[in-house]
């Protein structure tokens, strides 16, 4: 009896043993989270009309869609889920113009339940104090506002220009980083503005951005070092190119070990699967709440992040609207009608015109840069609204000129209600702090015109959204010829309608929003002084202040969007429904800028500046040497024969 005992004692040990090795042998149970993510939402509560490919429009976004999506995303994964957004979430739509007042954006994502975001180059267009009062609206609106993480943002020691915000920051209070635990995964996350963005926030002065790599490696040292985090998520509000010499997120992604997943942000980039760079996942969803970004990942202590499944879903008409979204916006609605849009005797869904055409999209203009009929259609407007404004004093605007990227939509077939002409021009405010860029206008001389060209020829390159619209100029340019010197010939429109060639030494005077002419000093420097203009006053000397050149009428500072309201209303009634109708001409480009390219050498050295002519002559330095080398060393044998 005992040595039976004694035998099923040893067994059972035997048993026990083996299956605790069994179970220690394990691999420790992974962990799922599902990250949710938008970026760029650009104040677009309300859905839009998008072309079909076989015509018609469909549906697509909207905040209170886009919050039905995500409460399904919610319900099927419990907890387990995070939601992001890597900023620009206002400035797009009549909507931001309450945001200093009502923070709407900031009150939505919150009741979306969003877990962090970043600001964008796009909050600052509000200025530091204007960023400042929707920080401090949220705080007052709101119990506890979404969390803000912003990690390289540099504030001034004494300049009361950025004082208030500096102290916003820490009130609200905006972040570093922050770390979150759901499902027993521990996430670090922190949010950058990226190089290009920073150009992109000239309205910020005097607050500066520290280096965004420098940024991302201390954050992510703290947040693997000390916080031991599991996952690092970065909300960059930097962006991607097709080019990877300009694609900046990659840059980062190489240059930063540690960043598991980086949602990209500010260059409205659709990524329908991650690009991987090492072993960070870059992820974009495009604009303007179009798509929900969803990321399905495993996480174990014996193994990097695993993404199981990416995909971005489309916010289409057939997801039902949260109800309580979209009476929130309605409510806002009511707002923009009543303290913005009522003063100015228009409304929210007013029709101001009637289009037979769609002009290009923006994805389109993005693709294939250029002259566009739409950026026609919005540089005569300029010209037209300085005229109506100075009236009787008028002085003959020569040019007007509009980089592409303050072209923020496109102009649908159909009737274009106020709200629809706003979201074309929506950017900005003005010194009187009201929505919109100002017009501002200046003189040029004849010569700094052909600089200020050389900006689509050469500039444009680099900097995509910089591609220009102009009117009262024709352009021919060679993009084979050396940059900074490809225009060939340049006329401009005189008063009687006739163009005439440029005159170097003559003053003209140009029409163009205040970020415009704030970005002169950008064109100086990304060119290393190559390209060198000046605005002036009609003498020819230099503007104190930029703001010395804003246009203003009988009810103050002349607004871009409302130059294109005025311009489109003065068009003619062609049809029954008695709205302007948009002249046929505006449907596609018309000539202004003309690209000839040719290797034939008087076309790539006609009409060429210091830069071509400097070249010229060293080639032909360069050629000759050989032959003069050659010449003195015969002359020198010939002498020691003698």
């Amino acid at each position: 009896m005992t040595r039976k005992t004694g035998l099923a004692g040893f067994l059972f040990f035997v048993v026990f043993f083996v299956c605790v090795t069994a179970i220690a042998a394990q691999p420790p149970e992974e962990r799922r989270l599902t990250i949710l993510f938008t970026h760029d939402l650009h104040s677009y509560f309300l859905p839009q009309r998008h072309a079909e490919p076989g015509g018609g429009f469909v549906l697509i976004g909207g905040f209170a869609r886009l919050a039905a999506a995500i409460e399904e995303e919610r319900t099927a994964h419990g907890d387990a889920v995070l939601l992001l957004d890597a900023g620009d979430f206002s400035m797009g739509t009549l909507f931001h113009t309450l945001f200093m007042k009502e923070s709407c954006e900031l009150r939505l994502l919150d009741r979306m339940g969003y877990d962090a975001v970043t600001i964008g180059n796009h909050e600052y267009d509000f200025k530091p104090d204007g960023l400042a009062r929707a920080l401090a609206a949220a705080r007052e609106k709101i119990d506890n506002p979404p969390v803000i993480t912003a990690s390289n943002v540099v504030f001034t020691d004494n300049d009361p220009r950025d004082r208030s915000l500096k102290e916003e920051f820490q009130r609200y209070p905006v972040q570093d980083y922050l770390v979150i635990e759901r499902n027993g995964v521990r996430v670090g996350i922190f949010g950058i503005l990226g190089k290009k963005a920073q150009v992109d926030a000239p309205f910020a002065t005097p607050v500066t951005f520290s280096d965004p790599v420098e940024e991302c490696r201390r954050v992510v040292n703290i947040l693997r070092n000390r916080e031991k985090v599991d996952i690092v998520i970065c909300l960059s509000h930097t962006g991607t190119s097709p080019e990877k010499k300009y694609s900046e997120d990659e840059h980062i992604a190489a240059k930063v070990p540690g960043i598991d997943i980086l949602i990209s942000g500010h260059t409205h980039t659709v990524f329908t699967e991650p690009v991987v760079v090492g072993d960070t996942y870059i992820v974009s969803a495009g604009c303007y709440g179009a798509f929900l970004g969803i990321i399905e990942t495993a996480v174990s202590p014996e193994e990097k992040l695993r993404v199981l499944s990416y995909k971005l879903r489309t916010i289409s008409s057939d997801i039902p609207e949260d109800e309580a979204i979209a009476a929130e916006i309605r409510s806002f609605r009511k707002l923009v009608n009543d303290q913005i849009l009522a003063p100015l005797d228009l409304s929210f869904n007013q029709v101001i015109a009637h289009s037979d055409f769609s002009s290009k999209t923006l994805a389109a203009m993005s693709k294939h840069p250029g002259e566009t009929g739409l950026g026609n259609l919005i540089t005569d407007s300029y010209r037209f609204a300085v005229e109506k404004a100075e009236g009787d004093h008028h002085e003959y605007v020569h040019v007007a000129i509009q980089p592409v990227g303050h072209i923020r939509d496109y102009m649908r077939k159909g009737p274009l209600s106020a709200a629809d002409v706003f979201r074309i021009l929506s950017l900005g405010i003005g010194p009187d702090g009201r929505a919109g860029y100002p017009l501002i206008t200046g003189w040029l001389t004849g010569r700094e015109l052909k600089q200020l060209m050389e900006v689509e020829t050469t500039v444009s390159a680099m900097k995509r959204d910089a591609h220009l619209q102009v009117s009262g100029l024709r352009c021919v340019y060679n993009p084979r010829r050396l940059p900074f010197d490809r225009v060939m010939s340049l006329e401009v429109q005189d008063e009687t309608g006739a163009f005439v060639p440029v005159e170097s030494d003559r003053l003209y005077r140009i029409a163009a929003n205040l970020y415009t002419a704030y970005m002169v000093d950008y064109i100086s420097n990304v060119s290393h002084g190559l390209l060198s203009m000046e605005l002036k006053d009609s003498r020819g000397a230099p503007l104190e202040k930029m703001t010395d050149g804003i246009v203003t009428g009988p009810e103050g500072e002349v607004k871009e969007w409302l130059s294109l309201v005025s311009y489109l209303q003065s068009f003619s009634v062609k049809t029954g429904d008695g709205l302007p109708d948009i002249p046929a001409r505006y449907a596609a480009p018309e000539g202004r800028i003309q690209v000839k390219a040719s290797w034939n050498p008087v076309n790539l050295v006609r009409g060429g500046t210091a830069i071509t002519w400097t070249v010229v002559a060293l080639l032909a330095v360069i050629i000759a040497a050989p032959f003069l080398i050659v010449a003195l060393m015969h002359r020198r044998r010939l002498k020691k024969l003698r």
